[in-house]
């Protein structure tokens, strides 16, 4: 609710009935006191008919005594004023309610001394305005009403302040003197962030065009600038002096871009105010768009914000839902963002360089995470790739390492070594072997040699065909002439039978020749008739 309190209104007791006035009966009432009831009903009425200018009964009766079912306490009250001629009626509207509004300077002075405001702030009568039903003028009516009352749905939101925070009918003049812009209605709420807010009511009789020329109205009113005149910037330039009047008229704007504006449609279908509301956003689109900023980066995909300093934050919605939802429920659709919200979200600028920061650090938070996740993994891959030998886990799958071979690409594999431990193995490897080399070579050398080539049983020695293991003991010929004879198909080696002399000598004294087992065991399988044949 407001902070604001309701001032006490004039002294209005003398209820003699009007005796200029023919043909009224004359209703004899008690003197009323200066603090009672009425007197103070009264004074509420006159600061109710001052900010709405031409009001019924009825609405007065919702808007002061809301909890009253019968308006007949306030038609008292209004009676009462008339008879001050303090208040008059011109007309009815078309439900055939009776309008009234303040009469004359008298009523101006008596609302402006409830409201506390001088004489110049009051405005005018708003003379003859229920002589055609005050159609407009009911519906700004109705549309403060909800403001300040709230919902009517189950459920729905109070409202917010007092009749006393709003005005209607404000002139302002723009630059040269000779256009004007004049709200239907302002409102200042301070006390839930909101210093003031320009209300526009459409009853769906206005061209489009001149609904829409309102806004650029208004964004040129907001760009006048004054000269500010506080004694800490005496010492600064003239151009640095300069503020924006509205600034200093409603302290405490603390979003960017000028003062809101709010549109409520009515006296129309629902798909009618839909299309107007639609509408009148693409034809003012310059003024509440805001400047577009791209970022170019390659992680955002030409993301950006808009920059609202010279733009209008422009609310829309119908007086059916303000009516049933109250001013803080979701019934405002802002320009240029979907959905409807409520009153101050509404307001926050969409698409601004702070959501643009949400969002930007959204992407770099989800690149850190993917990147947080990927070297998890790595290190996972890694801790599968650790060596056997020492246990070390590399960075990298694969390394390109440099040895006495040159530069070569070296791929850990899941149970194997890395690479020092690589070329250790291969070293040792490679030692063991020339040890089997050495210890088989000194076992053939015990043996007798190859029948052929009269060399080493195990092949001529570095050869590729050298054996790498001792030779079998009945082993006749060295790996290369083994060879040699398998490529020439010469067929299995059978040695020379010994002769008649060399089996009397082997009688006496054990034979000299390494080969003599082997020649005695061939003369066995081979007889020397079957050779020649």
């Amino acid at each position: 609710m407001s902070t604001r309190q309701r001032p006490a209104g004039p002294n209005l007791g003398d209820d003699q009935a009007d005796a200029a006035d023919p043909g009224r009966a004359a209703v004899r009432r008690g003197k009323a006191k200066g603090n009672d009831s009425a007197n103070a009903l009264r004074a509420e009425v006159l600061g109710a008919l001052g900010v709405l200018k031409v009001a019924t009964a009825t609405q007065l009766q919702r808007l002061l005594r809301p909890d009253v079912m019968s308006n007949k306490a306030i038609r008292q009250a209004l009676n009462d004023l008339a008879r001050q001629h303090l208040v008059a009626s011109d007309g009815n509207t078309k439900t055939r309610d009776k309008t009234w509004r303040l009469e004359g300077t008298a009523g101006l002075e008596a609302a402006g001394h409830v409201l506390r405001l001088p004489r110049s702030e009051m405005g005018g009568t708003a003379r003859g305005a229920g002589s055609s039903g005050a159609q407009h003028a009911m519906a700004v009516n109705e549309s403060v009403l909800a403001f300040v009352l709230g919902g009517t749905a189950p459920g729905a939101s109070g409202g917010v302040g007092v009749i006393e925070d709003w005005a209607t009918e404000v002139e302002f003049t723009l630059p040269g003197g000779r256009r004007k812009v004049r709200p239907d209605a302002l409102w200042q709420a301070p006390e839930i962030g909101l210093p003031v807010l320009m209300v526009e009511v459409d009853r769906s009789t206005m061209s489009l065009r001149r609904l829409a020329a309102k806004l650029p109205a208004y964004r040129e009113l907001f760009r006048v600038k004054v000269k500010d005149s506080d004694p800490a910037l005496a010492d600064k330039d003239p151009a640095d002096r300069m503020v924006h009047w509205w600034r200093r008229t409603w302290p405490g704007h603390t979003r960017p871009g000028y003062p809101p504006v709010a549109l409520v449609f009515t006296d129309a279908g629902a798909t009618t105010l839909a299309n107007r509301q639609q509408k009148v956003a693409q034809m003012s689109a310059d003024c509440w768009q805001g400047t577009r900023w791209t970022v170019t980066r390659d992680d955002n995909d030409g993301d950006g914000w808009r920059e609202y300093d010279d733009a209008i934050p422009v609310i829309a919605t119908t007086l059916d839902l303000l009516t049933e939802h109250g001013p803080l429920g979701p019934v405002w659709w802002r320009y240029g963002r979907p959905g409807r919200h409520g009153l101050l979200d509404a307001l926050d600028n969409p698409d601004s360089r702070g959501a643009y920061n949400q969002r930007q650090k959204a992407r770099e938070d989800k690149a850190r995470e993917e990147e947080r996740e990927a070297a998890r993994r790595h290190r996972e891959a890694m801790r599968a790739l650790a060596c056997a030998d020492c246990g070390n886990i590399p960075e990298q799958a694969t390394t390109r390492e440099y040895g006495p071979d040159g530069r070569r690409d070296f791929t850990r594999r899941p149970g194997g070594r890395c690479w020092d431990c690589h070329l250790e193995h291969q070293e040792q490897r490679a030692t063991a072997a020339r040890e089997r080399l050495h210890q088989a070579r000194a076992a053939n050398a015990q043996l007798r040699p190859c029948w052929t080539c009269r060399g080493s049983i195990g092949g001529e020695e570095d050869s590729e065909l050298e054996l790498t293991q001792k030779a079998s003991p009945d082993r006749l010929e060295c790996p290369g002439c083994e060879h040699e004879r398998q490529e020439k198909e010469l067929g299995p080696l059978v040695l020379p039978a010994p002769t008649r002399r060399e089996l009397l000598a082997a009688r006496l004294s054990t034979p000299a020749d390494p080969w003599w087992d082997v020649r005695v065991l061939h003369a066995k399988l081979y007889p020397p008739k079957d050779r020649a044949a």
